[in-house]
């Protein structure tokens, strides 16, 4: 079993997310003050939304899709919009959900500082300013953030949208313990024992979308989902939900490998860990549901998590076996029985390198390597070495196969049995990076998150444009391209082929020329990691 270790999670990422939580690019600040601001009016069902256009760029910001999970609404499933009189503003964003930021916290480990609300069921669109000639494809992101925290207005859509003549629409959805907890006491509430609550907030967001976007001058019968790390994860779970059916076109998932064995639990045994996580907060017996109902947010989004997520035990993320997700998406994807869709499945070539910068000699790195691989340890030591790159780029090689490199191959593999499949790595060596070179161990290469400066071509948390050299720019171009363009563009398939059932070949995308990559297997020694214990339930199901 893989015990992935709460320290390789560095100072490094907290700070960063704490940075990035913090800014809303999303917020179109220079839309919302320009010179040519006008401001549109557009019709839901719920009532009339104005929005703001200016500088080349329309957009409706902070629009709610589902009623506020709050009081009794706390831990059910999302709720119709409430109609309101007159005309509501769209100019600004929506708060962000409830999350507590810190180095723990953002895992699942309880402590942080907390922010947001549970009013949280926001959405935002953008599209190119003006009333189009005809509706848009529809991009709609969901955003990474280990499902504890994060916001759609964390990131600006806004050049993507306008350059690809796209519309394109960033959600909140709950997080932590207010959007994952299961407990047996929700079971008599008839929506079972929970811990789907973001995923259905996500789903709610993408039938509002096909309701109501062409009123934004998008397609509903053409939506492109995409979404990174926790993201990507969700909308691999989204596909193992039969009552997806008809909310999109085709998925593109980015560093999201929902079949990475730990992450895989389901709904009965996360369940059975309610009971302890009320008690953390005092809530026991037959009124525990009741009791944290009554709780203030932010206790409950202090309190560590005691059932196993996205990162193994004491984390929060996605279940299967409920209603909303019957089978886990290894079962449906092998079976075959999921929302068949064409889809694209890529990781950046230095993932882990975000989470090893505090690996920093030989003991660390043994003692890691042993928690994070239980019995597997010994193999893995074997299989990574440390040479002249030291402990914690070797840490990171391992981490990058393991978590995401790997899974994403077989689920390359096990897709591409029944849909269009393509593949990609994200190759650049050198993406900027907000922290200076001198804080760091090592160059952080094409690290984790690295290339949604890339995709999104506007300034986040991470990353700004502002430092692409002159070849990084046209890869970013290019990038917006293919996102845009899949599904779209007549010469896509022609630019990027389809994976085989061997997984092969893939898209590397790098700043000296994009290139066919046949041998991605053997790099990230995906044989030794399909031989494992912890990867064989998985991963043999794609030979």
């Amino acid at each position: 079993m893989i015990h992935h270790a709460r320290a390789v999670f560095s100072v490094l990422i907290g700070a960063l997310l704490l940075a990035g939580c913090a800014l809303h690019p999303g917020a179109v600040d220079r839309v919302r003050f320009a010179s040519d601001l006008s401001r549109p009016v557009m019709n839901t069902p719920a009532g009339d939304l104005r929005g703001i256009d200016g500088a080349g760029v329309r957009a409706f910001l902070g629009v709610p899709y589902a009623a506020p999970p709050v009081g009794d609404l706390r831990w059910r499933a999302p709720r119709p919009v409430e109609a309101w009189q007159g005309v509501r503003d769209a100019s600004r964003i929506g708060p962000d959900c409830t999350q507590a930021l810190g180095r723990r916290a953002v895992l699942g480990g309880g402590g942080g500082v907390v922010f947001g609300g549970e009013d949280c069921l926001y959405l935002n669109i953008y599209a190119p300013a003006g009333e189009p000639a005809r509706p848009r494809p529809v991009m709609v992101y969901l955003h990474g953030g280990a499902f504890t925290i994060g916001a759609g207005a964390n990131y600006d859509p806004s050049l993507l949208a306008v350059e690809q003549d796209r519309v394109v629409v960033t959600l909140n959805f709950r997080l932590g313990a207010l959007g994952w907890l299961a407990h047996p006491g929700f079971a008599t509430e008839g929506e079972g024992v929970g811990g789907n609550w973001g995923l259905m907030d996500q789903q709610a967001a993408l039938r509002w979308v096909h309701a109501n976007i062409a009123a934004f001058g998008g397609d509903p019968g053409d939506v492109t989902l995409f979404g990174e790390s926790s993201g990507a994860w969700s909308a691999c779970y989204l596909m193992s939900s039969p009552s997806s059916q008809g909310l999109w076109s085709r998925v593109i998932l980015q560093s999201g490998p929902c079949l990475e064995p730990s992450s895989l639990n389901d709904a009965t045994t996360a369940a059975q860990a309610g009971p302890a996580f009320a008690e953390l907060l005092g809530c026991s017996g037959a009124d525990a549901v009741a009791c944290l109902r009554g709780l203030p947010n932010g206790a409950i989004a202090k309190t560590r998590s005691v059932r196993s997520g996205l990162n193994g035990p004491g984390s929060w993320g996605p279940v299967f076996g409920d209603a909303l997700v019957p089978v886990s998406p290894a079962q449906a994807f092998a079976s075959g029985d999921f929302i068949r869709t064409p889809v694209i499945v890529g990781t950046n070539a230095d993932e882990g390198r975000l989470f090893a910068v505090e690996v920093k000699d030989m003991d660390r790195y043994n003692d890691e390597t042993r928690w994070m691989y239980g019995d597997e340890g010994a193999r893995v030591l074997a299989h990574y070495p440390v040479g002249e790159e030291g402990p914690g780029l070797t840490m990171a090689r391992s981490f990058t196969d393991q978590r995401f490199a790997c899974p994403s191959d077989a689920l390359r593999r096990v897709l591409a049995r029944h849909v269009p499949t393509h593949g990609y790595e994200f190759a650049d060596p050198a993406p900027p990076i907000v922290v200076p070179r001198f804080l760091l161990p090592y160059d952080m290469g094409a690290y984790h998150a690295s290339e949604m400066t890339y995709v999104f071509g506007r300034p986040w948390a991470f990353a700004s444009p502002s430092k692409f050299t002159p070849e990084q720019a046209a890869l970013a171009r290019r990038m917006r391209d293919a996102w845009a363009g899949f599904g779209h563009d007549p010469a896509f398939e022609a630019n990027w082929p389809r994976v085989n059932e061997r997984g092969t070949p893939l898209k590397a995308f790098d700043p000296a020329g994009d290139r066919a990559d046949d041998d991605f297997f053997v790099r990230h020694q995906c044989a030794m990691w399909d031989g494992s214990d912890f990867g064989a339930v998985v991963l043999r199901m794609a030979r």
